[in-house]
């Protein structure tokens, strides 16, 4: 070589996890000029192809869809989604009848076109790993991680495909997560005896936008808005008796469902495949170990109330991908300890705030005591009668809240 700079070091990158958080942090490493190998348990879909559908869709505020912009994935999904224009929280005595209180959040209240917009998941793993290959990434399906090594510097991560050797590891493979585990870092799980029913559905009258969150004995019950005359659905009950809506015949089930929904979007039509996923509180107690973060749902699992979940890991991704900017930028190794406890401190507050605000909204939601469903609808009336209450909501739904508990210390 002649003389001048020597050439720029290309940094090792491994994600382990194939949701969407983990394949938007692998894209955004990608984009720095990351060499960056993913691995996920599952298959992954090939080229030009959405996975099966799931009966659950994702509801992305307007920073997870900025990142997406950003990333330029969010064209293609754009057609396929619908825009999330309001929410109507109302609260029920019991499983039906007229709401008790509600409350309306108009996003153009606050200046907003919309808050987000709801998509098929599919369709978001599908153009975020297309994306991953055109960016050069190397994509391993079937490759369960099992487990992380130390090798002087580096991290040598183990899995059923091979072993890959990286600078950086990014922990995006779930709630059982084997990368928490390898890294020693321990987490608070807590089963919540409650299950979460996913599907779509066709319904008779248009939703205009709205989606519907209903508190009730027993969970909430929501209804998120899809292009047409569709509408997406999560439901919660205590873990018995979702495991018996599960079980219904498809006619049974509907009539079960139509009941709820038909006074806010009419007769039910065609109805999708149903899923059940147990509700699992999880927060990990640290977010970075040397040489490797966590995001998504290996550092937190949150109740579906609001919306959080989704949005809060690529909220992750976000700040992990202007963190590794800024060291690239400065020359700076992105798995040293200055880049991941900067990462860890960034996010630990909003995930700690957001964990205790979804646990508590959740068990008001799902109150039966009257006491509590007095509060829950006191609540909602001061809420619908106070705009500047409605725009500390939004705000905090939308933008990174505190948490004023001791961060970890340094390694």
């Amino acid at each position: 070589m002649g003389k001048g700079a020597p050439a720029r070091r290309t940094p090792r990158v491994v994600v382990a996890g194939g949701g969407p958080a983990g394949l938007a942090a692998a894209l955004c490493a990608a984009r720095l000029g990351c060499a960056v190998s993913l691995l996920d348990a599952r298959p992954l879909p090939p080229p030009g192809e959405a996975p099966p559908e799931e009966g659950r869709t994702v509801a992305l505020l307007r920073p997870a869809v900025e990142l997406l912009e950003r990333l330029g994935v969010w064209a293609r999904l754009a057609p396929g989604a619908a825009p999330l224009r309001a929410l109507r929280i109302a609260s029920l005595a019991g499983d039906e009848g007229e709401p008790e209180a509600e409350v309306l959040f108009a996003a153009e209240e606050f200046g907003l076109p919309e808050f987000g917009w709801n998509l098929r998941p599919g369709a978001l793993r599908a153009a975020l790993c297309d994306a991953l290959r055109a960016a050069g990434a190397e994509l391993v399906g079937e490759a369960e991680v099992e487990d992380v090594l130390r090798r002087g510097d580096r991290l040598l991560v183990l899995s059923a495909r091979g072993s890959f050797e990286a600078e950086l590891v990014i922990g995006a493979d779930g709630r059982r997560s084997v990368v928490r585990r390898a890294l020693g870092i321990p987490a608070v799980v807590r089963p919540t005896g409650r299950m979460a029913i996913g599907t779509s559905f066709a319904h008779e009258r248009p939703h205009e936008g709205v989606s519907i969150e209903v508190h009730r004995p027993g969970g909430v019950f929501t209804l998120v808005p899809l292009p047409g005359r569709q509408a997406s659905l999560v439901w919660i009950e205590p873990e018995p008796r979702a495991r018996w809506l599960l079980s219904l015949p498809p006619d049974a089930f509907r009539v079960e469902l139509e009941r709820r929904v038909r006074p806010w979007l009419g007769g039910v039509g065609a109805i999708e495949r149903r899923d059940g996923y147990a509700l699992v509180d999880l927060l990990a107690n640290r977010l970075a170990a040397p040489g490797a973060v966590l995001l998504g749902e290996a550092a937190h699992a949150l109740s579906p109330v609001g919306a959080q979940g989704l949005n809060t890991s690529l909220r992750d991704v976000a700040v992990l991908a202007e963190l590794l900017e800024r060291a690239r930028a400065r020359g700076e190794p992105i798995g040293s300890a200055s880049v991941v406890l900067a990462y860890e401190r960034a996010r630990l507050p909003d995930i700690r705030a957001r964990f205790a605000l979804t646990r508590g909204l959740a068990a008001l939601a799902a109150a039966e005591l009257a006491p509590l469903r007095a509060a829950r609808g006191l609540g909602l009336r001061i809420l619908a009668a106070v705009p500047a209450l409605r725009g500390a909501l939004v705000r905090g739904l939308l933008s990174p809240l505190p948490w004023p508990a001791p961060l970890p210390a340094a390694f």
